[in-house]
């Protein structure tokens, strides 16, 4: 059993998305290992959402879910969620992803600080995290970085959805569950439930019956 999560750090979506990771952890433990994907808004181009279209998208949040988010993180339209993301992923190499998810998305979502300029992200990434500021620096454009964020992105592209947070669960018995835009724990958790009840009975099976028969030609 296994969780593939794909997601944008600028999106509020994804930071309810990633309640719902924190609430499989605590149920399932290393029974469902996760692993994150970037996967750039917009394929990484330029938004075209300034300031005031944001935050109406934020008061919709708002309105549906009851959690607010602060849209200043966003100063302009023609910005891309580059940045952040990419400093994530450098992290990431670095054994430091974690952390510095965590402070770019509460600094940028929750505290509106601007994470889209490159100085702002480097700062926040490498005061949470220790690492050096220009190693995050020389390592943002780097053609490796480029590389896994368009990789993992081209890869969400060919999923037949578009919206994060995406969760694709596949099972040790190949059953596939793909929950696109789902930011409510319920869903998620009744899907990794049935999967596991299905892997573990077909474990009762397999040690209380010999193996299925070998066809043999007539």
């Amino acid at each position: 059993m296994n969780l593939i999560y794909y997601y944008d750090v600028c999106s509020m979506w994804c930071a309810l998305g990633d309640e719902v990771l924190a609430a499989i952890q605590k149920r399932y433990g290393a029974r469902v290992p996760i692993s994150r994907k970037i996967a750039l808004i917009n394929n990484g181009e330029p938004m075209e959402a300034g300031l005031e279209q944001e935050k109406w998208y934020y008061d919709r949040c708002d309105s549906v879910t009851g959690r607010r988010f602060n849209h200043e993180w966003i100063e302009k339209s023609g910005q891309s969620t580059w940045v952040p993301n990419a400093i994530i992923q450098i992290a990431e190499d670095l054994g430091r992803g974690d952390i510095v998810r965590d402070a770019l998305k509460n600094e940028g979502l929750l505290g509106g600080k601007p994470i889209l300029r490159r100085e702002v992200a480097i700062d926040l990434a490498a005061k949470a995290s220790g690492l050096s500021p220009s190693v995050l620096a020389n390592s943002l454009d780097a053609e490796k970085t480029k590389a896994t964020i368009r990789a993992s992105t081209d890869e969400f592209n060919l999923l037949p959805v578009n919206q994060r947070p995406t969760f694709l669960l596949r099972s040790a018995i190949e059953d596939t569950v793909l929950l696109s835009g789902i930011y409510r724990p319920e869903p998620v958790l009744a899907s990794i439930d049935a999967m596991i009840s299905d892997e573990d009975a077909y474990d009762r099976f397999r040690a209380s019956h010999p193996p299925m028969p070998v066809t043999t030609g007539g």
